[in-house]
């Protein structure tokens, strides 16, 4: 697999903020995390693949990509790309559902829904506005204002009640979640294929076959659709699978298998090389910068 596909951006502690403004068009390669995205779209003319689905942006949309998605977003034109984003780890939301809290609902009530996108009615009228533009305040926040502590408290509390009343917006209704618009079916189905079977034999004609489409003809729309062949997207998957297994102190053999790797000498080649260090390396540092 080459480098254009790969795991970007890096989290070195439960999350981060940024609000960023792109003013070229520009087409963003494929990429996944190790960690949970939030996005809040401003402004612009954007589309944003995930997973084998597009979605038209339209301001004040909330995306959500669980980590390990494969995504990028496409600018269409000179105008300015506003957005404000929020790399959130696993560990974030798992230390409050210890204690009974579920931040994470809003991702798990967009799986439900099969869409990654939310627009809320009458968002800029809603008590979540005034804290997304505290949350941009709080992203381009410069130490000083604040001793280090006390500026890191302070963002953590701003994206804790914007959460807090983002699920609440989930649970109270005043939600849609658009369909995604281009997504061709035929991709959706092996991408769903795949993910279903991840941990078990998958040759290119068991997928095409459970997809009713010719080998070749499915691997040319694979890879045209989303940047990936379907071998290196299964790879990627499971890679990213015994990653997070072994950040959970899954013994690495058994990370190994259970992630879909029948060969421990394969697997360990391809972890090298897209993580840069060996699997028992990953036991001491959950997020690498790449």
């Amino acid at each position: 697999m080459t480098a254009r596909y790969q795991k970007t951006g890096y989290l070195t502690g439960d999350f981060r903020l940024f609000y960023l403004t792109s003013a070229e068009e520009r087409d963003f390669q494929s990429h996944y995390h190790d960690f949970h995205k939030l996005l809040y779209f401003g402004s612009g003319s954007v589309s944003y693949y995930i997973e084998g689905k597009t979605y038209q942006l339209q301001p004040d949309d909330i995306v959500l990509v669980p980590a390990g998605e494969v995504h990028r977003p496409v600018i269409h034109s000179g105008a300015p790309y506003k957005r404000l984003i929020a790399y959130i780890s696993p560990a974030f939301f798992e230390q409050y559902q210890t204690q009974g809290i579920g931040l994470a609902r809003c991702f798990a009530h967009c799986a439900r829904r099969g869409s990654h996108v939310l627009r809320i009615q009458r968002f800029r009228e809603s008590r979540l506005y005034p804290l997304l533009r505290e949350l941009m305040h709080a992203a381009g926040e410069e130490q000083g204002a604040f001793p280090a502590a006390e500026l890191a408290l302070y963002r953590r509390t701003v994206l804790l009640q914007f959460l807090l009343l983002l699920n609440r917006a989930l649970d109270g209704g005043d939600v849609s979640f658009p369909a995604a618009a281009g997504a061709n079916p035929q991709v959706r189905q092996a991408l769903a294929f795949i993910n279903r079977h991840l941990t078990e034999e998958l040759p290119v004609g068991r997928v095409a076959d459970a997809c009713y489409l010719d080998r070749s003809y499915l691997m040319h729309l694979f890879r045209r659709e989303t940047g990936y062949t379907i071998g290196a997207y299964i790879t990627e998957k499971r890679l990213f699978a015994a990653r997070t297994l072994i950040q959970a102190g899954t013994p690495v053999t058994d990370a190994c298998l259970r992630s879909g790797f029948s060969s421990y000498a394969a697997f360990y080649r391809a972890y090298r090389k897209k993580f840069r260090e060996s699997p028992k390396d990953s036991r001491s540092q959950s997020f690498d910068p790449v």
